[in-house]
Parts: structure tokens; sequence; C-alpha cells
């Protein structure tokens, strides 16, 4: 045969298959095994013979299902079979997979009971990666038996993050929740104390959550970065913690990255800590009064500052530190005397091996230094540069530190061989729950048969957001499942009360991820089935027989809510689902307000663009299956004031003309005196006394306005407006006036609310009533039907006549960066209105701490641009600081307004106004006319007057 009737015209050999075409062919079949199919082997009959073929099959199986559907049966906007959707948004662990712990849970519950001294309440708090979560994640490692630690895990390297389990913080490697967990941890006396931990978010937007954790608290503890020591961030959760008067405790957390990252020698590590503990100091001191004193001053040798890694896997005290000191190199050490003598100015003199007060010149090292931060520095050092196997390591372990590490771990990446090396020498501190318990003292009432009495802070959503569970503190008393309770929830501006009776239909023990249920509970942190789906952001639970105990007070956490945007569904069908998942957002996003216009649009208010992209993420696809919305550009909330006192008084009458009121305006311009009305330091509920004495002595008030303050506004008191009685007895009837006093007031708060410009609120704004007129046939004018409305219209005409302006939010902008990158920061701060507050540096650090001021409205985008623009070397933040009066009069009407390019800045103030009525669909101006008589407002125009 010759060659060429061995291969076909394509060049392929006849009768026997090439290699590669078996390497296809196992290629296809490997393909299809990964791929689910089976392979069928069927049987082919044809003219030629038998033979058999490998042929690719769909076997179908009992879940199989055929559908019938004819055009009459389905709507044409939903699928002929629904996809089957899972919404876990959450990381749970079912009750069959509970983690072994090395105590028992019915002994911790028993424990709650009966043993109420050793509960501890406590909140952790801290800047945006600042190490808060990890931090936690060592506590709970303690408490897991060794088959459930991640010690053999192949991540053990990377963080746990245990509380993190929603599914944007685990995808975006941030907390956004507050997280409770009740561990049981040992002492130092081998004494088992319950602590229920709430781990909060650091994100600059999230702050409504660190709120919530302070407000069930015993105590705080602070987390800072080592490295970036006290920043922006951290003086507010102080200026929180000062307010409610709550003991501290101080992590100095990352020292790590003194070692690993700054490579600081020890001394400049000493230093670096020293100043980070007196700048903490130094700020408490400065904002603290003799009401204050719970929050005391921190030093390491009063056992309330903790030093800690997470990277090393330790945290310890000086107390702790002196007892591994006196364990393992001199037993005869005095372990009280030695940690007194291991901070401050205290020094080592290694020739005659004592303790002195004088170093010689600097000859002396500092006994801080010497004692602990060169042998957390020898270790980190020796693990890292020593070679394999590590005889030498395990040799140093057991000889300084009685401690030892499996065989295993040293052939383990150098990463993990540290964090085990530490954790092995610091295997028994127990320096955090000395600290904890020695500085917080619980504030509950023990007694059993006390009346109940429990605060709920906020709302944890279910696994599937279809119901939720509630955050609650008992402070005195015991809940048991079933009980019947009262909740009282706090309505509006005047501390209004509404009472619900509810019924408890189960109660969890908090577990990060995963909940214990319990019959009872008491003295501490717990979860509720919900109680009821009207309450919103908190409320206050009492048995029926609690009498006394009076409501707690919620906090406003929508003050610092400025970013909006304005949303609704691709199908109109779907507006009551948005509205059902908004109501849960609401519950779920403490600082989020949605609002539903005159208009019927629907926008929702937040802090800032993390906080409502996971807003609208969870209402689209955790509060609803999938919803398809629309979302507007982000926007900001405006408000309204004025810069002048009103030009004229003009009296506002009713229809008839029987009652005539006449109200005029001015700024208040006294921030002290707006800080202690939005603080409520001054508050309305005062006696007359109180109130006039406080306006004199301290404000300079004269003696009859000091008397006549009537009412403040608006709801939230930013920037807050005043009502004043200013009318004379010889001109006012002011008998009648007292009489109509509640109706007065109902009205100004509806005004300030809602101002004349596009119902906004009004802010700093002092209101005067000069006159009030009533006729001999006002008897039947003298309701709420007609004061009210006048109320509203006297007080627009004040604000009309005072040279009204806008207000727009601002944001304080705290960046940290390099050096080079400030100049870039500062340019992009310009294109955006904004400018630089200050800048220095952070000592010890290549870093620079810069804070500056942007509109909110010019903030969009402002932090991805940077980290652009920068590198991503700079790491920042924004929040809500204060209200700005914008660029330019608003009834401006010969300003340039000019389409498709930037408004100019005197014209803001203009166009701002404009959009914002067209779109609340506002028609016309917001006159003086729309409020007086058309013959008044006539001759106030020709005198040129108003426009």
């Amino acid at each position: 045969m010759s060659d060429e009737e061995l291969y076909d015209e394509f060049g392929n050999l006849i009768g026997e298959p090439v290699e590669s075409d078996l390497e296809t062919e196992t290629q296809e079949q490997d393909a299809v095994e990964s791929s689910g199919l089976e392979l069928v082997h069927t049987d082919n009959q044809d003219e030629h013979g038998q033979h058999t073929a490998l042929v690719k099959s769909n076997v179908p199986t009992e879940d199989a299902e055929i559908v019938y559907v004819t055009p009459t049966d389905f709507s044409h906007s939903a699928p002929v079979i629904a996809p089957k959707l899972d919404k876990r948004m959450k990381m749970v662990i079912n009750d069959e997979n509970l983690p072994q712990l090395t105590y028992s849970r019915e002994y911790m519950v028993n424990t709650i009971h009966e043993v109420p001294e050793r509960i501890r309440n406590v909140c952790i708090v801290g800047n945006f990666q600042s190490g808060k979560t990890s931090f936690v994640d060592q506590l709970v490692q303690k408490t897991l038996v060794e088959g459930d630690r991640k010690s053999n895990h192949s991540r053990y390297s990377q963080p746990l993050r245990y509380l993190d389990n929603h599914k944007l913080e685990i995808e975006r490697e941030a907390s956004i929740k507050t997280s409770p967990i009740t561990l049981m941890l040992p002492d130092s006396r081998s004494r088992s104390f319950v602590l229920s931990l709430l781990d909060t978010p650091g994100h600059a937007d999230f702050g409504d959550e660190a709120v919530a954790g302070l407000e069930l608290s015993d105590g705080a503890i602070l987390v800072v970065d080592a490295v970036m020591g006290l920043n922006y961030k951290d003086k507010l959760l102080l200026n929180e913690i000062i307010q409610r008067n709550l003991p501290l405790v101080l992590v100095l957390n990352k020292i790590d990255r003194l070692i690993l990252e700054l490579r600081l020698p020890p001394k400049d590590a000493y230093l670096k800590l020293f100043n980070i503990i007196d700048d903490v100091n130094q700020y408490i001191d400065r904002n603290t009064n003799e009401n204050n004193n719970n929050t005391k001053m921190l030093s390491p040798t009063l056992n309330n500052v903790i030093f800690a890694s997470a990277e090393f896997g330790i945290s310890f005290t000086l107390s702790s530190f002196a007892r591994l000191y006196a364990k393992t190199q001199s037993p005869d050490v005095q372990v009280d005397e030695f940690q007194e003598r291991l901070w401050g100015e205290y020094f080592h003199n290694y020739e005659k091996n004592e303790i002195t007060t004088n170093s010689n010149g600097g000859k002396y090292p500092n006994t801080f230094v010497k004692f602990v931060l060169e042998t957390v520095y020898q270790i980190a050092i020796y693990v890292l540069t020593t070679e394999p196997p590590h005889k030498d390591l395990a040799k140093l372990l057991w000889d300084n530190f009685r401690a030892s590490v499996p065989k295993s771990e040293y052939k383990k990446d150098v990463k993990v061989l540290l964090k085990s090396v530490f954790k092995a020498v610091f295997k028994h501190d127990t320096g955090f729950v000395d600290s904890i318990t020695e500085s917080f003292t619980p504030s509950c009432t023990y007694a059993k048969d006390a009346p109940l009495l429990g605060k709920v802070s906020k709302f944890v959503e279910s696994p599937n957001g279809e119901s939720f569970l509630a955050l609650v503190r008992i402070y005195s008393g015991q809940l048991n499942a079933g009980d019947h309770i009262k909740v009282y929830v706090e309505e509006g501006d005047d501390e209004e009360v509404r009472e619900i009776n509810a019924v408890v239909k189960q109660l969890y023990l908090p577990g990060g991820r995963y909940n214990v249920p319990v019959d009872s509970i008491s003295n501490t942190i717990a979860l509720i089935d919900d109680i009821d789906s009207s309450i919103k952001k908190g409320a206050t639970i009492v048995s029926h027989d609690n009498v006394k105990d009076p409501a707690f007070q919620i906090p406003n956490y929508a003050v610092t809510s400025v970013l909006k945007v304005a949303v609704e569904p691709m199908n109109p069908n779907d507006r009551p689902l948005l509205l059902e998942g908004l109501d849960k957002i609401s519950r779920s996003y403490l600082s989020s307000v949605f609002r539903v216009e005159e208009n019927g649009e629907i926008t929702i208010v937040a802090p800032g663009e993390f906080y409502m992209d996971c807003v609208l993420h969870d209402l689209r696809l955790f509060f609803n299956n999938e919803l398809q919305i629309r979302v507007s550009d982000p926007m900001t909330i405006f408000s309204e004031t004025c810069i002048a006192q009103s030009f004229t008084q003009i009296p506002v009458a009713t229809s008839n003309g029987e009652v005539s009121i006449s109200v005029i305006a001015e700024p208040v311009n006294d921030a002290a005196l707006s800080f202690e009305i939005e603080k409520k330091l001054i508050d309305i509920h005062l006696s007359k006394k109180e109130m006039s004495s406080i306006l004199k002595n301290k404000f300079g008030w004269d003696a009859l306005a000091a008397r006549s303050v009537w009412s403040f506004g608006p709801d939230d008191l930013i920037g807050p407006d005043i009502l004043l009685d200013d009318s004379l007895d010889g001109e006012t009837d002011k008998d009648q006036l007292l009489k109509l006093k509640p109706l007065i007031v109902s009205g100004f708060k509806w005004s300030v609310n809602e101002g004349p410009l596009f119902n906004e609120p009004i802010r700093n704004v002092k209101f005067k009533i000069l006159e009030a007129k009533f006729g001999e046939n006002s008897s039947s004018v003298l309701n709420a039907a007609q004061i009210i409305p006048l109320v509203r219209r006297a007080c627009y005409t004040g604000l009309l006549t005072a040279k009204p302006r806008l207000l727009e939010p601002i944001y304080k902008v705290d960046a940290v960066c390099p050096y080079k990158a400030i100049r870039i920061v500062r340019e992009i701060f310009k294109l955006r209105r904004g400018h630089f507050g200050k800048q220095e540096p952070i000592e010890g650090t290549p870093f620079y701490h810069v804070e500056g001021f942007v509109p909110v409205i010019d903030s969009f985008g402002l932090q991805s641009d940077v980290k652009l623009h920068a590198q991503n070397k700079v790491s920042m933040s924004m929040v809500f600081s204060h209200w700005e009066i914008v660029p330019g009069d608003p009834f401006d009407t010969t300003c340039p307004l000019p389409t498709l390019e930037a408004v100019p800045e005197e014209s803001l103030s203009r166009d701002f106004l404009l959009k914002t009525r067209k779109r609340k669909d506002l028609t016309g101006e917001p006159t003086l006319q729309k409020y007086i008589d058309s013959e008044l407002y006539s001759r106030l125009k020709e005198r040129d007057l108003v426009l």
C-alpha cells in the first residue's frame, strides 16, 4: 500500500486515531464530567454493522418540572419560571455547627443570673482601620477549643473578622454594623467574667452605630492606631464618651507597625506611645467638667491602658507583663511595685541591676524600653532573622519564657510563625479582662424582683431580611420569654412618649455569627425577637408594674445626614415594595431618613457616600428580591436663614381680620448659645427662672428678653431658632396671648421646619412676637385651624423681610498623606470650593495630618479623585461639620445662570433655589406677596423695599 493510501485528503491517518484526537476526546470527557453532565453509552445500528458511540446527554432528574403556560395566565412583567433567590446577606452558623467553647454556655447563663457583679457591658470604638474587629478576634479565639481555632487553617495569617457577618462587610473588609458578642473570660485570679462586647464600625459615615453601642455600655474601649495616633474621628468618639460620663480604657493597637513598618528604635517607640496617651489625656481634660467624673485620666500604671497587636496576636497591660516577667525571669519581683515603675521617669541601672529615677545623663534606659519594648523587639527580630529549622528559637523560647510552639509551626510562613511565637509567650495573659473589670463597674440593679427596665438602642436584621431582633440592655429586673411588657417610644421634638403593649417571643444571647436561645435574661445585653414593627430607632421596655422609670432619650442619629438621592422603581407597580423596603432600611440604618415629598418624589438622606451605597444595596437586594430602581444623581439638603433684622414690622391677619400678629426675624449670631441649645444644656423645659438666669449671666441678655423665651426649633436643633414674646402689655392682650401659646408654638415649629424658600428647615434665626391684636368677635377664630397657619405666615413674613439666604452643609475632611501628596489634595480642594484648615506632621512617621472643609454638594467623588491623583497614598474621611451661607442672593434675578457650564460662585444661591423648587414642583417665586395683604405689598414695592 502506498503512503498516499494511508492518509486521507486532510492528511489524517486512516484507521488509527491520532494522538491529538485522543487528547481532545479525553479533554472533552473531563469537561463534561466537571460540568456535572453524565456520559451515556448508546448502541447505534447502521447498515455496516454495530458500534458503540460516546454521546453527551442531560439525564432528567426528579427536580425537572414541565410548565404549561397560556398568555392569559401570567403578567408580561413576570418571568414564566420565577428564579430561585437566596437572600442570605449575612454569614451565620447553624445550631448544629456551633463552635465548641472552653466553657459551658449553660454555666455562662447561670453566671449572668446568679453572679451579676461579674458582668461587664463594653463598647469598642475607634477610627476606621484601627483594628477593633481584629482585636476582638483575639478574644474570640481564646474562647474556642483547639479544634475550632484557625491555627491550622491556610488563611490563618489573614484576619478572622469574626464579627463582620454582613455580605458587604466581608466583601469590602469594613464593618458597617455594631456587632454584639457575649464571651466568658478569666482574670488573673481565675475568676470568670461575662463580657458583652459591642464591636462598632470605625468608618466616619457609621458614627450612628458607635453611638448606639455606647448607649448600652458600662464603659468604652477606645482603640487607637499606635502609628496614626489621636485623630478627628477619635475626638468625636471621646466627645460621645464624655457626654455619657462613661469610664474609658485606651487600647494602643498595632504596635507591630512601630517595629515592622516604621522600624523605630525602642526608645523612639516609647516616646511615640507616651505622646499618644498624653494627647488623649489633654483632650479629656479640656472637655470634661465636674459632672464627668467617670471619664478619668489614662495611664498604664492605672491599668486602663492596653498594648495590643493583631499581627502578633497579643494584648497586655503593665500589670500582666509584670506578672509574666516575675513568672519567667525573676520570681522574687514584687509585681505591684514593679508595675508602678514600668512607666514614666524610671530607669534601669544595669550596673547595679536596680531601678532608679536618675537616668545618669541618658546612660540608663527607661524601664518600659528595657523590660517591655526590648523584649517584644527581640522576639520579633529573632523570629524574622533566624534561619530554619529554628532550633535556636525553640531554645530561646523555652529558656526565657518556658514557652514552646508545635514543630509544624516552624515550617509555615514567617508571618504565621511570628504570630504563633508571640501567642505562645503571652498565652495566659489576662491583662484585658483585669483592665476591664477594674475600670468598669456595672450599673445594674441586681434584685430579681425589681421592676423591669431595659433600653433598645437598635435593631439587627435577620439573615434573609424578613424580620428584626431588638438589641436591648436590661438595667433592672429580669426579662423572660413570653412576658407581656410595655414599650415606650419617644416621638417628636416635644418628647411625647407613645406606649405599646408587646409580648416577648424569644430571647437570645448574641454570639457574633450565631445566637444562643435563652429563657430569661438580666443585667446584660441580649436580643429580643421583633417586639413591634412600628419602633424605628430605639425604645424603652418596662414591666407593667413599673410606674416610676421614665423613657430613655433616643439620640438624634439623623443630625449628620446631609447627602440625598431620589429613588423610584423601574416598574411603577413596585412602589409599595420600595416603600416597604425603605421602612426596613430606616430600622436597619439608624441615620437614614426617607421622605415622600408633596409631589410624590421619594428621597433618601444619609451621612455619606459609603453609607448611601450600603443603603441602596440592601434596599435592592436584602430587603427586596432584586428590586430594580432608578437613582438620581447625589444631592444635598439645604436650609434657610437670614443675615439682617427685618426692615419693618408687618402684621399678618386672619381672613376676617379679627386676629393679627406681627413677627420680626433676626440672626442669632451666638455660637456659644447655639451650641448649648443643640446639646440640650439649655432646654425649653427649664423653669422661667432658670432659663432667665442662664441667658442673663452667661450670654448677656436683658431681663425682659431672658424671661420671654417660648420655644426652640427646628426639630433637630442644629443651628437652633428661638421664639420670643417681645410684645408689650399696653399694646397686646397678654392674657389672651398666653392662652394661645401652645398654638403659637405649633405654628412656629411648622414654619421653622418647612421654610418659605423651598420647604427646608430654617436655622439660626430669632423670631420675636412684637404685637398681637384681637377683635371684638375674635373668639370665633381662636382655634388651631386659624391660629397655627396665621403664625406660620407671620414667621415667613418676618424671615422674608430680613434678607433671607440659603445654608449648605459642610464636610470636615480629615486626611492622612505623605508630604508630597499635600499639594495634590490642596489643588483638588480648591476645585471643589474647599479649603485647608491645618496640616501637621504625625510624629515618628513620614505622614502628615491634614484637615480641611468642603461643601457637601461639591464633595461627591472627592475621595476617589484624591486617591487617583495621589496614587492611593491618601487616607481620607469626611464628617458633617456645620452649615455655611451659600454665596450670592437667592432673589437676585440679574445674576448670570449659564447653561452647560459651571455657574459662577455669586450665582450659586439663585441656582440652588430655582433647581430645588423645580424638583419639588414649587411654582413661582417665594415672594412676600403670598403672605401679606396685596395693598400693603404694593406700597412696599413702590418704596423699593421688595422686588
